[in-house]
């Protein structure tokens, strides 16, 4: 622990702005810090502090916390900003910035072309070892532009490699000090652990603030209108193929279709009564009998018809005028019944 906060300060004080460096600082020391307390110790307004602590935070040197609180005198919790230090996180954080700034620069120095490694001091001509190697002599290898001896240039740093070189001596410390860490384990920080080692921040008699306690959000009120019948009481689960899910709704929707179609009551019941429920007329009473080609058949027609007229005569008893009635059958025959008097 106290190597990597001994990295932390180093980064801090090397790249970063001087309120950056007192915000860790304190941070360190304090290991846990509310946004208010932390802006009492650094002087400053919460909209500042928040601005370079969200910075801090991108960067990955502190977490933000938030938790909700009753404070005394008050009904309902407000929510507050604790700052802490996570220092697995920071050393990650350190590692891959050395690592993105190495290969950054590796690709800046790197050459576009091959390195002259002959001069000729004759006609200034450059010349790769490539290229000379068919052209030898004794003495050295030969220019093939004026036959000169060629002479080997001198191993100069570019000013690329100068800039890595640089990079290496300043980052120097960072890489010595990772190494150390990775011989070590770093100790897991979450928010529980640093606010019980919190030191408490001792205020002034003209700044104190009320105090407030956290409120545990696990627990639910007892007594809330509006939380008396929420989500269902039973559950019913119903497990059915497709088969048999498609038969289903195939039957819902003949159901649907003959119900639709059904033909409307004026049509399928018939506005004349039953038979049964006719009583017969008590003004008079009539008798139909068919044709038919047989004579006895004719006489019994006659008598029925003589019987007919009579019981009409002495049911209406009012010598009404003569009443005939006439049907027609299949055979196209004509009844004529007698007038009665």
């Amino acid at each position: 622990m106290e190597v990597a906060q001994t990295l932390l300060r180093k980064v801090m004080r090397a790249f970063y702005s001087t309120q950056e460096i007192l915000i860790i600082e304190a941070l360190v020391t304090h290991s846990a810090l509310r946004d208010d307390e932390l802006a009492y110790l650094m002087k400053m307004n919460l909209k500042d502090l928040h601005r370079l602590c969200a910075g801090l935070r991108d960067a990955r040197y502190l977490v933000v916390h938030t938790r909700p609180e009753m404070q005394q005198g008050k009904t309902r919790p407000i929510n507050r900003t604790y700052y802490y230090i996570d220092y697995r996180q920071v050393v990650d954080a350190i590692k891959w910035r050395c690592y993105k700034a190495d290969k950054d620069m590796q690709i800046a120095v790197k050459p576009t072309e091959e390195a002259k490694e002959y001069s000729c001091p004759r006609c200034r001509a450059q010349w790769s070892q490539l290229e000379v190697l068919d052209l030898c002599s004794p003495e050295g290898f030969i220019c093939q532009r004026c036959n000169a001896i060629l002479e080997q240039n001198r191993h100069e740093e570019t000013p690329g490699h100068q800039q890595l070189s640089r990079m290496n001596s300043q980052f120097k410390f960072m890489t010595d000090m990772l190494q150390e860490i990775d011989k070590v384990v770093v100790p897991e920080c979450n928010f529980d652990k640093a606010i019980a080692v919190a030191r408490p921040v001792v205020r002034d008699p003209t700044h104190e603030v009320a105090p407030s306690v956290p409120v545990d959000v696990r627990t639910k009120p007892d007594a809330v209108k509006g939380l008396a019948n929420v989500g269902p009481k039973t559950m019913h689960v119903t497990i059915s193929d497709d088969a048999e899910q498609e038969r289903l709704e195939e039957k819902r929707r003949k159901e649907h279709f003959l119900k639709q179609n059904a033909l409307p009551s004026w049509i399928t019941e018939s506005s004349v009564p039953a038979p049964s429920s006719m009583a017969p007329t008590s003004s008079m009473s009539m008798s139909f009998t068919m044709p038919t080609t047989n004579a006895s058949s004719s006489v019994y027609e006659a008598d029925d018809v003589d019987r007919s007229a009579k019981r009409v005569k002495m049911e209406d008893g009012t010598g009404a005028a003569p009443m005939s009635f006439k049907m027609e059958d299949d055979d196209e025959e004509e009844i004529e019944f007698e007038d009665v008097v």
